[in-house]
């Protein structure tokens, strides 16, 4: 099921949640533990939480200029997961290029970061829930830790039903 999911746009974090050039925000989400943040430009970045170098969690880093810089050898990386910064490899060894942090792309709509996980290179396209395409006045969003998976929460149960 988890593959499954991973097919499909997921709602991974409220925007209100990520602020430009604050510290990551931690996201389990089906199953993989992730970072969340906004760099300066107002993108929004959903990556594994660890650095490709030496699996420092990026959880710890600073999210400064554009980008994650690891707290481990202050490698950076933009929302991409492309590493823009070795700081700690001289001038003529650097291979940025080759470097990559796992990322995934991301998507806001109406206050809500939508995230692709899966494996196709082109994404499906975005959901069109009623629910998320109201006007701002209209709607009205919330977290709640439940005890079960996404496609759960959509089913009805007995109990919640009125005969």
């Amino acid at each position: 099921m988890g593959s499954f999911m991973r097919e499909y746009w997921v709602p991974a974090v409220l925007s209100s949640e990520l602020v430009a050039d604050a510290p990551p925000t931690r996201v389990l989400l089906l199953g993989e533990k992730l970072i969340a943040f906004r760099d300066t430009e107002g993108n929004v970045g959903l990556m594994d939480h660890r650095c490709p170098h030496r699996c420092a969690s990026l959880f710890f880093g600073r999210n400064e200029e554009g980008g994650v810089r690891c707290a481990y050898h202050g490698w950076k990386f933009k929302t991409t997961g492309e590493c823009v910064d070795m700081p700690n490899v001289p001038a003529h060894q650097k291979f940025e290029s080759h470097v990559r942090a796992k990322a995934y792309p991301c998507v806001e709509r109406n206050g809500i970061v939508w995230t692709y996980m899966g494996a196709r290179t082109e994404p499906p396209p975005m959901p069109c829930f009623e629910a998320i395409l109201l006007p701002e006045a209209e709607r009205n969003l919330f977290c709640v830790q439940r005890e079960c998976n996404w496609l759960q929460g959509l089913e009805r149960s007995e109990e919640h039903t009125s005969e």
